[in-house]
């Protein structure tokens, strides 16, 4: 019965997969990690939205270095209503036709910290959109991730389904010539069943991730994975440092809003002075009058300092506290998660190469050892399917594992290990 798992029948199985696998949007040039997040940081719109907001921010910050612009002021004052010059513009000697320019002055101060306020703003607005960048580089990862393995595990089962399919068209023969018992066929059916509901499970996942990639790839999304990424050792991971948390996109976003609570605060301490502005006005009288110039200065008066400027400042301080407090508290949860992804990812490699090295062998030895025995006569042919699937069961079990490294890998890699811009 050596031809039950032969080579050419696994091979036609494995191309039957794969062509199934393969409808003809999938049927396209391999789409490797490296280009998938190429493609996915050309279109990311969350990103070009905070880099719009940074470039919105420097412009605001060149504004608010500037003077405010002049008033210009005109005006009649002390009109007559009633009496014989009612309504005259020249014959009373106090009505006057006048123009004018004030100008509020805002001190140099104070120009210069809600200047280095916008360029913090900017700077913020940056560092947010490098987060989102790092936010997309590890979904796009982890979806592609998830695509190549549900790839390989439909072609694990897939080849399965056609071999069981197979065998089922023999021992169908054998239940006529009376060599096998209709139980024995209908056993065989529902291996069958199970083994194609599992390649559908299977295609799901891979559509599933799919959708999830055309956020970022677009049509791109659908083109299939080209298994090249290869995964870290073991050694090298173990052998990370305390990553130097100030380079992690979410911790430079949150140091961003500590620098602008900073610059608020500057801000606030600076309202406590009022701007004062002054004014110049030429008035005109009628012709047997002299027309006049007017000079004033005009300043508020805080007398309700502490219930207004002071408050002002008390929460920007407050904010400023609720800045930093963040910050601190985000440094301890990226360090604990750090530390924990880390031991989890040697866990699941542990693992993988545990049942690589004990499991795949025993269940590959227990089908050789049932194929044997059903070449005698002493199994029937269910149980070698039964010994099939399990090795199949235990193939994918192994690539489960893998599926979750990777996944692992790519939130260490894209969120710890990469600078901005996704360079390490």
């Amino acid at each position: 019965m050596s031809f039950l798992f032969g080579v050419r029948a696994r091979r036609s199985a494995l191309l039957a997969a794969m062509a199934a696998a393969c409808a003809p949007a999938y049927c396209q040039s391999p789409l490797t990690l490296a280009e998938a997040l190429r493609l996915a940081q050309t279109n990311a719109p969350g990103a070009s939205a905070l880099n719009a907001a940074a470039r919105g921010a420097r412009e605001l910050a060149v504004s608010a270095s500037q003077l405010p612009d002049p008033v210009l002021r005109a005006g009649v004052d002390n009109l007559p209503v009633n009496g014989p010059d009612a309504w005259s513009l020249d014959r009373d000697f106090m009505t006057m036709r006048r123009v004018g320019v004030m100008q509020e002055y805002v001190s140099s101060a104070k120009r210069t910290v809600l200047q280095e306020r916008g360029e913090r703003e900017a700077r913020r607005f940056e560092a947010e959109a490098e987060m989102s960048r790092s936010e997309i580089r590890t979904e796009v990862a982890i979806n592609w991730y998830d695509r190549l393995f549900a790839m390989r595990t439909e072609q694990l089962q897939q080849t399965l389904a056609q071999e069981i399919a197979m065998q089922r068209r023999a021992a169908e023969a054998q239940v006529a010539g009376g060599k096998a018992s209709a139980a024995e066929v209908l056993a065989i059916d529902a291996l069958l069943v199970q083994s194609r509901d599992r390649v559908i499970a299977a295609r799901r996942q891979q559509q599933i991730a799919i959708a999830k990639l055309a956020r970022w790839l677009g049509d791109d999304a659908a083109r299939p994975p080209a298994g090249d990424e290869a995964l870290p050792r073991d050694a090298d991971v173990a052998a990370l440092p305390e990553h130097d948390l100030h380079n992690i996109a979410h911790l430079r976003a949150l140091a961003g809003q500590v620098d602008v609570a900073d610059a608020e605060v500057d801000v606030a301490e600076q309202n406590r002075s009022p701007n004062w502005s002054w004014e110049v006005s030429y008035a005109v009288r009628g012709p047997a009058y002299s027309n006049m110039i007017s000079i004033g200065v005009s300043v508020p008066l805080p007398i309700f300092r502490g219930e207004r400027q002071d408050r002002e400042l008390a929460a920007r301080l407050a904010q400023r506290d609720q800045a930093r407090d963040q910050l601190a508290d985000a440094r301890r949860r990226h360090a604990s998660e750090f530390n924990a992804m880390r031991i989890e990812w040697l866990a699941l490699r542990e693992r993988q190469q545990q049942l690589e090295s004990t499991l795949l062998p025993i269940v590959g030895q227990r089908v050789q050892a049932l194929l044997a025995a059903y070449g005698s006569g002493q199994q029937n042919l269910t149980a070698v399917l039964e010994a099939r699937r399990a090795e199949v069961d235990a193939k994918v079990q192994v690539l489960e594992l893998e599926r979750d490294s990777a996944r692992m890998w790519a939130r260490l890699r894209y969120t710890y290990l990469e600078g901005e811009g996704g360079k390490p």
